[in-house]
């Protein structure tokens, strides 16, 4: 176990899309958590015997610095059988990692591509707002199985000013590596590939990656138990 867990409970939750949830954590005194950068994530551990962390997105647009806000796949009623999160209810109490923070290549000459699925959103939403403040244009693809699944679509859509914004909804195995493929390609060397969302999504876009760019280049924001998977993995 870490040497250095801070405690949190669980003071508010409410729906960001279907079967997607915002999880708000502050301290029992209400005192200020540590800074993050934008596309920063965090590790949650249950207050119980069982050591058990997870690694969720933090949500750049609406936490602050007494509240962190965390993405987080739940259905209703249950906790989600598929990537065994556990349930989160107001009230709960647990433990926080300090945030570790995304590297962001903020070079004007290079050209960024953005891949996002699930919760994974939250992250390249953060991502992109580092490169848009910057002043950097960038191409961000956002997959989902629905646009009622889109987590973070509008505020997606609100960077479109300072990039080109792509919503893909609902594609089969095939039809997914056919739109990463061409996403990516052509890519220069140094293009800058940032992902996040499922291990087998990830997955996927590395692959296609490692055909234009540096494997430097490629930057997986990894979330859940970090459990590798195989196959092509349709973002849910």
């Amino acid at each position: 176990m870490h040497d250095s867990l801070l405690s949190v409970i669980i003071t508010r939750k409410w729906q960001l899309a279907e079967s997607y949830h915002a999880v708000e954590l502050q301290t029992k005194s209400r005192s200020e958590l540590p800074s993050f950068d934008d596309g920063a994530c965090v590790a949650l551990v249950r207050g119980n015997a069982i050591y058990k962390e997870k690694i969720y997105p933090l949500c750049c647009f609406t936490s602050r610095p007494r509240a962190y806000v965390i993405a987080v796949r739940q259905d209703d009623g249950d906790a989600n059988a598929e990537t065994g999160d556990i349930w989160l209810s107001q009230g709960d109490e647990a433990f926080i990692v300090t945030p570790r923070s995304p590297t962001v290549i903020l070079d004007g000459r290079t050209r960024s591509i953005l891949f996002a699925g699930g919760v994974g959103a939250a992250s390249i939403a953060g991502i992109a707002n580092r490169l848009a403040l910057a002043g950097h244009t960038f191409d961000l693809h956002n997959f989902a199985r629905s646009p009622e699944r889109a987590v973070f679509r509008e505020e997606l859509d609100a960077l479109k000013s300072e990039g080109r914004v792509h919503h893909h909804f609902g594609l089969n195995a095939d039809r997914l590596e056919e739109t990463t493929s061409h996403a990516i390609s052509p890519a220069h060397a140094n293009t800058q590939i940032y992902c996040s969302g499922p291990p087998a999504f990830m997955d996927l876009i590395e692959r296609h990656a490692r055909d234009w760019v540096y494997p430097a280049n490629i930057h997986k924001i990894v979330l859940g138990d970090r459990k590798n998977s195989s196959g092509y993995g349709t973002p849910s």
